[in-house]
C-alpha cells in the first residue's frame, strides 16, 4: 500500500516517483520527456531529492555523507548533462531548489 498526500492524494511514500512537468525522476531512474536519461545512480538521487522538495531549497544536510562542495560537483554535473532543461536554480545561502516552470 502507498503513502497518498492528503492534498493533492499523491504517492508519498520513500522512494516513490516524482513528476514534475516533463520530469519523472525516481532515486534510480531519470525520463525527460518519455525518454530515459543514461545517467549515474547519484546523479538521479540527487536530482530526485531536489525534485521531492517541490521548491523547498535543498542542501547538503538532505544527503546522507555529502559536503557542500560535492553536492555543487553533482549540480555541475547535471548542468552539463541536461542544459538549459535543468530546472534547478541555485538559492542564495539556502542551497538549490526545483524551478517552478519546469
Amino acid at each position: 500500500m502507498s503513502a497518498r498526500c492528503p492534498h493533492c492524494g499523491g504517492n508519498i511514500a520513500e522512494g516513490a516517483p516524482v513528476t514534475r512537468g516533463k520530469w519523472w525522476v525516481a532515486p534510480i531512474a531519470t525520463f525527460y520527456d518519455g525518454d530515459q536519461v543514461a545517467m549515474p545512480r547519484y546523479l538521479s538521487r540527487t536530482l530526485y531529492t531536489i525534485a521531492l522538495a517541490n521548491g523547498r531549497p535543498v542542501t547538503h544536510r538532505d544527503f546522507p555523507n555529502i559536503t557542500p562542495q560535492t553536492l555543487a560537483g553533482h549540480i555541475s554535473q547535471l548542468r552539463r548533462l541536461f542544459g538549459e532543461k535543468l530546472p534547478i536554480r541555485g538559492v542564495t545561502n539556502k542551497g538549490y531548489a526545483w524551478e517552478a516552470r519546469a
